[in-house]
């Protein structure tokens, strides 16, 4: 099977609506409070409106609201009986509002439910083609306006079939570029006869330059040493242009252009680091700007590193190390790994990373200007097969050398992207989400510790009343 299960799609995407369906409901509750809060104590002045409806809904589970008033049957004075038919109207008024108030934030919830559905699954479907001009230090006039395609986290496995593989291939041939740059996580399950087939489309990759890839934390996990066989030495792979970078380097020269020459830089995922998957490496930057790639599959060490002169791109699947590359002389690193944070409020775990995605400048105080860092959101990702406040792509980078950018205007676009923001998004108001969780809970602990106490307190009047009657007696 070529194409992913109805069953796992299924699994996965009702999964990725579920988080959906939460942020939802979340967002409905969070504008309500809103409202209550700025709008009906603040401005029409219902003191207290807001407080109300916490208590009702959280602490009270209701009770005060749900039960109708009790009639004493005992008393019949008229005054009684008017003042208890009133509260009974008061009840049933209230009643009639929380009904109508909870249709309507159900309608809410639906309707953003499906329109974030609906647009989670056509950004997981859909992937945009970024077209970005970045200047590289110590780039040679020769090579300026190179193009460099790129595209990270195919994920081919279990929500990527064959359709998905042709689609890229077409895509990125489509761009005409000089080479293709594939930075890790295109494979996404252990190499049988299916993942054979449904990679096979990469074969097709064509550019002047060459097509590279590293691999990723999912090749590592899933047996990097039948990814290595299967693109090295297997047909169609091995007969293709296709050419896997593990902490080694190749030049790329602009179709033998006179003066055009720079250092790509493919590098191990840094999951090799743990020890932890069998037959995984470790990144070894000393390692790679020595060892450059040789025919068919080999590796030649050069003995003295790469050029100092020649620009020098990094493919790195786990945008970490940013600093220390743009100090090694690196100027631009290419990364995906991080899908853009995939569906919301996951993206708060993208804290750690050097970038999240787009495009991001490292000044380390280099005579040769910043160097930059551009992350790919991926073309597929992993797991449900939604995008909720992320976007699937892939890119088309112009290379462009410091000067000529500056005398024709231009600078990089280093606008934060709608993951970015996100992340950001998700770290101020998650704690808030919780501390807002915490409050009715603790006020409904104190609630019943008071309600404990009260009865505590009746218990013992009821005994020393017996005592004392006893006494009298």
């Amino acid at each position: 099977m070529v194409e992913p299960s109805f069953f796992i799609k299924l699994t996965y995407n009702g999964f990725g609506s579920l988080l959906v369906l939460i942020c939802s409901i979340w967002a409905m509750d969070a504008l309500y409070l809103a409202y209550l809060f700025l709008v009906a104590d603040k401005l029409q002045g219902r003191k207290g409106a807001a407080q109300d409806w916490w208590y009702r809904n959280i602490l009270s589970n209701n009770e005060t609201v749900n039960e109708p008033p009790s009639v004493d049957t005992t008393v019949q004075s008229g005054d009684f009986e008017e003042e208890t038919v009133d509260d009974n109207k008061a009840h049933d008024t209230k009643q009639a509002e929380n009904r109508r108030s909870a249709r309507v934030r159900l309608a809410i919830i639906l309707v953003l439910y499906i329109w974030w559905t609906t647009w989670s699954y056509n950004a997981g479907h859909n992937p945009n083609t970024l077209e970005l001009s970045i200047p590289v230090p110590r780039l040679p006039p020769q090579c300026d306006g190179y193009r460099l395609a790129m595209a990270s986290d195919l994920h081919v496995g279990s929500m990527a079939g064959i359709k998905d593989a042709e689609w890229m291939v077409e895509k990125l041939n489509g761009l005409e570029p000089d080479a293709i740059a594939l930075v890790g996580d295109i494979g996404d399950q252990p190499v049988n006869n299916v993942i054979r087939d449904k990679m096979r489309p990469l074969a097709s990759l064509k550019a002047p330059d060459g097509v590279f890839m590293t691999f990723g934390n999912h090749e590592n996990s899933n047996g990097i040493a039948g990814f290595r066989k299967l693109l090295r030495e297997e047909s169609p792979f091995a007969e293709s242009s296709l050419t896997i970078l593990e902490n080694e380097h190749a030049i790329l020269t602009k179709e033998n252009t006179d003066g055009c020459s720079i250092a790509l830089i493919g590098m191990a995922d840094w999951s090799g680091k743990a020890g932890i998957y069998s037959d995984a490496v470790a990144p070894d930057y000393e390692k790679a700007i020595r060892s450059q790639h040789g025919p068919n599959g080999s590796t030649i060490d050069a003995g003295e590193p790469v050029s100092s002169d020649l620009p020098m791109i990094m493919m790195q699947h786990q945008p970490h190390g940013m600093k220390q590359a743009a100090t090694d002389g690196i100027g631009l690193q290419l990364s995906g790994h991080t899908h853009g944070g995939q569906i919301f409020p996951q993206h708060i775990t993208l804290l750690g990373y050097d970038g999240i995605s787009g495009l991001a400048e490292f000044d380390v105080g280099s005579e040769h200007g910043p160097s930059y860092l551009f992350v790919s959101e991926g073309v597929v990702g992993w797991g449900p097969r939604l995008r909720f406040l992320s976007q699937t792509d892939i890119a088309l980078l112009t290379l462009r050398t410091p000067e000529a950018m500056k005398e024709e205007g231009l600078v990089p676009d280093l606008s934060a992207s709608v993951a970015t923001i996100a992340m950001y998004f998700a770290i101020v108001i998650l704690p808030i989400s919780v501390l807002m969780c915490l409050v009715p809970f603790c006020c409904w602990l104190r609630k019943s510790s008071c309600s404990d106490d009260e009865e505590d307190f009746d218990d013992l009047t009821l005994k020393v009343k017996e005592e004392l009657q006893d006494i009298d007696l």
